[in-house]
């Protein structure tokens, strides 16, 4: 081999190298970035996740102060609520007094919770038989609370607090009301209850509404409408158009439509469901129209085949193979409207409801909106219950899709 030919080999040789290690680069400054986009995606949701545990953690736990209460003949003979509620109200003062004797307490300290005559008044119909002295825990006001949990200064109330530390008389306790009461204006006795199941009502309404006209429409789009035409088409964006509408939109509409022209009853579950109903139905629409195109043809054109209608071939052959899908969709549906706060604001779901609603009819909210409501709150209690409201609404949703995917592929694999 001549001495050209060994020179123009090894130039090509290098080019080729070259070539490879401009491309190895390329490939390492790629696996680069995808990997830091990677860690970006997760660790931001990650750092929200913990700051929002963070806030909460405290929420579960709720201060107690044990107070000797001397329950006498005038209580038992007590029958009348207001005469019931200023008698223990008394002696919750005197059972104070009692225990601060020899510091600076006064009468008008907030060192119990403004509904602690209401634990008084439950232990006495409960437990209480006869008349005598008893040890009762009782829930401490939300500023003992926050002293205790080393969230507020106060220099005179922790003289207080330190004091019942000495007499034994002050220790946390689960915070049972937190998933056992609604909305409360003192935080410590502020739960997430009525709030769930406002949602749950809300939901049960708008899955009434929007499911079956969703499937049907979602069927007639597909199944009965002519393929390629201009009003096939025009319907096919309209509808895709309306699933990015805002949701503020389908407040004002819910609230000119319902409340405005017929009269229906404010801020309650029926009213709520019905507004967010129109927000599902293009999604249930268009997760319909796709689950019966996924269905395959030759299902179809073997039940045509047999002589069977179109009816029947809808509804024994291609529904059972789109129904995974369509619940899919609907599940996703639910996830998405379940954390929507806007529309419902537009409807009063924002006022303050301290009762659990008990039917379709009764003023009600939302688990978005008690955040929005405890949110804006300045006391720092309320700030640790929106936590609070926010992990439980993030589980129902993680729990929604996974219920979503399960559902999708069980079923998938059934049917094929």
């Amino acid at each position: 081999m001549s001495i050209k030919k060994k020179f123009l080999k090894l130039l090509q040789s290098r080019r080729v190298h070259a070539r490879i290690r401009r491309k190895n680069k390329k490939n390492r400054a790629l696996r680069f970035c995808s990997f830091t986009a990677l860690v970006i995606s997760l660790g931001c949701p990650v750092c929200i996740l913990l700051s929002i545990l963070v806030n909460s953690y405290s929420a579960l736990t709720v201060t107690k102060i044990l107070l000797p209460v001397e329950i006498n003949a005038d209580l038992t003979l007590a029958s009348n609520p207001s005469d019931l509620r200023y008698k223990s109200i008394g002696l919750l003062n005197d059972s104070l007094r009692k225990v601060f004797g020899g510091t600076d307490f006064k009468d008008g300290d907030e060192i119990l919770s403004r509904n602690s005559y209401k634990e008084l008044e439950k232990f006495f119909r409960k437990k209480v038989k006869d008349s005598g002295e008893y040890e009762i825990w009782f829930t401490a006001s939300s500023i003992i609370n926050s002293i205790n949990k080393d969230k507020h200064l106060n220099d005179r109330y922790a003289k207080l607090l330190d004091w019942l530390k000495e007499k034994r008389r002050v220790k946390k306790f689960f915070n049972k009301s937190l998933f056992l009461k609604s909305d409360s204006r003192e935080p410590e006795n502020a739960g997430i209850l009525g709030a769930f199941i406002g949602s749950l009502m809300t939901i049960i309404v708008c899955l009434a509404l929007a499911l079956p006209i969703g499937i049907m429409s979602g069927i007639c789009l597909y199944e009965f409408m002519p393929k390629n035409r201009l009003m096939t088409n025009i319907v096919e964006i309209s509808i895709n158009n309306l699933a990015a509408v805002p949701s503020i939109i389908f407040g004002v509409v819910g609230l000119t439509l319902y409340l405005s022209i017929f009269g229906l009853p404010r801020s309650s579950p029926l009213v709520g469901g019905m507004t967010l109903s129109f927000m599902m139905l293009p999604n249930i629409i268009i997760a319909t129209k796709n689950a019966f195109a996924n269905v395959p043809i030759t299902i179809k054109d073997a039940a045509f085949a047999l002589g069977a209608p179109h009816i029947k071939v809808i509804l024994d052959h291609s529904l059972p193979i789109a129904l995974p899908r369509i619940i899919h969709g609907t599940v996703l549906a639910i996830a998405r409207i379940l954390g929507e706060s806007s529309p419902l604001l537009m409807m009063g779901m924002v006022a303050f409801i301290a009762d659990t609603p008990t039917s379709f009819f009764d003023p009600a909210t939302v688990l978005p909106v008690q955040i929005y409501i405890w949110s804006s709150s300045p006391e720092i209690a309320f700030i640790e219950l929106a936590a609070i409201a926010i992990i439980a609404l993030l589980l129902v949703l993680f729990a929604l899709n996974l219920v979503a995917n399960f559902v999708k592929r069980k079923f998938e694999f059934f049917n094929f």
